[in-house]
């Protein structure tokens, strides 16, 4: 099998990549983004009220997601289900993005809940603010911030062959 290079996503200038990675995978747009409202919510509702036990079953929702599938998430089977029975059509896009955005995600979800584990509820707090401007990039200008890291770390730090 012959390895497939894009040349719209190689700059030949300073050799930086700037592409998302690709997976054969695929998974409905409208189910990611009404998954990232809901984990907004979840964030505003923990940051006004103080209120931590909705953002661990959140924490344990992408847990699953990210280590045993998106299958067996209780959140997207439940969006899953409710999107069926709406007249939303399903827009599949490449998982590869949707994947790296889960693990960012789980990072941020774990710190959160680490934070208010441990007492600093203004790190948690400041943790929640940065992970609910990255689910609002996404959400409202489909800007994934997590693939521009991406990017950055391999054109920057991944060791060369």
């Amino acid at each position: 099998m012959k390895d497939h290079f894009d040349l719209k996503n190689f700059n030949t200038k300073n050799h930086k990549v700037s592409a998302c990675p690709v997976s054969y995978d695929q998974v409905n747009k409208n189910l990611i983004k009404a998954y990232s409202s809901i984990i907004l919510i979840v964030l505003a509702y923990t940051f006004f009220t103080g209120n931590h036990w909705a953002m661990y079953l959140v924490t344990l929702d992408f847990l699953i997601r990210v280590f045993i599938g998106i299958k067996y998430s209780p959140l997207c089977n439940f969006l899953t289900a409710f999107m069926k029975i709406t007249p939303l059509k399903p827009i599949l896009v490449n998982a590869g993005t949707k994947k790296i955005a889960a693990q960012v995600g789980l990072f941020f979800a774990l710190g959160i809940c680490s934070f208010y584990f441990l007492g600093w509820s203004t790190a948690a707090q400041i943790f929640m603010l940065m992970f609910a401007s990255a689910i609002s990039l996404d959400l409202f200008f489909d800007y994934c911030l997590a693939c521009k890291l991406q990017s950055l770390y391999l054109t920057y730090f991944k060791p060369k062959k």
